[in-house]
This record gives C-alpha cells, sequence and structure tokens, in this order.
C-alpha cells in the first residue's frame, strides 16, 4: 500500500562549495527532504539534473518519477506528480541582454505549461523595490518592467 505525505522541498544556492554540498545531504538526511531545487553546484553533487551551463540543479530522491526534463541556459524544469519544478540562476557578470533573454526564455516556457502549477526557485542576483530590496540594480529593474508587464496586463 502506497504511503500518501507531502513532499520535502529545499531551495539552495551552494556556491560552488564542497563543504556546502556535504552539509546539503547531511540536511537532507537529517531533516528527510524528497526535492532540491538549488544554484551553483558543486561536482561533487551527483544524481542531479541540471540545465546547459551547470549552474543549476534539481536533485530528487532515487524513488520519485519524473514525466519530463527541460534543460535550457539559466534554468533547469522538470514535471513530477501534478506540477512542474523550475530551477533558476542567473550569473551576476552577464549583460542585460542575455538576462533578458534568459527570463523571455523562461517566461515561454512557464506559459507553455498549460495551466499546471508551476514551483519556481530562483537566484537572479537581481536587487529591485518590488522585492523589498533598498537599491535596484540593471536586472532588477528589468525584472521589475517585466512583473509589471506580467501581472499588470489585462487578458
Amino acid at each position: 500500500m502506497a504511503v500518501n505525505r507531502e513532499l520535502k522541498f529545499l531551495h539552495i544556492n551552494l556556491d560552488r562549495k564542497r563543504v556546502a554540498t556535504n552539509l546539503l545531504f547531511q540536511t537532507i538526511s537529517e531533516q528527510g527532504i524528497d526535492v532540491v531545487l538549488g544554484q551553483e553546484p558543486n561536482k561533487a553533487l551527483k544524481d542531479a539534473i541540471r540545465d546547459k551551463e551547470d549552474d543549476v540543479f534539481i536533485w530528487l530522491k532515487r524513488r520519485m518519477r519524473t514525466k519530463s526534463i527541460h534543460r535550457d541556459r539559466g534554468f533547469v524544469a522538470m514535471e513530477i506528480g501534478g506540477f512542474t519544478l523550475v530551477s533558476v540562476y542567473f550569473l551576476p557578470n552577464k549583460s542585460t541582454g542575455e538576462f533578458e533573454t534568459m527570463i523571455n526564455s523562461l517566461d515561454s516556457f512557464v506559459a507553455g505549461r498549460d495551466g499546471r502549477r508551476v514551483l519556481i526557485a530562483v537566484d537572479l542576483n537581481a536587487k529591485c523595490v518590488m522585492f523589498d530590496s533598498d537599491v535596484a540594480n540593471v536586472y532588477g529593474r528589468v525584472l521589475e518592467r517585466f512583473m509589471r508587464a506580467r501581472l499588470f496586463t489585462p487578458t
């Protein structure tokens, strides 16, 4: 008989550090974590689904099954159960144009989920007032324009 329980998620940026990866697996074990959505993985992180640039990952317990996997630049996504998981990262030394391209690609991907529930874990290195930052950077201003257009545009 299958036991139905809630999944435990963790979102983390490992900063490409081996010690952070070791602590991650200790936390997974101690806390019973089922899914990790993260950024900046270390090479010691095995068995994770990664994006095309090796900057983001999704890690699942072995017994979990996925329906599909999508790898892109700056994000990786997979379907599990009735929803889609997405992990997103944008390096702080890339151009504003690259940021806009990635955001638009992510937007297109999410729009293609046809109303499915989507969980997105992000580290965009974007600072903006919309998200309670005291300062704004160029990525933050782009993100704010994007969010305002998506949230406040009549459908």
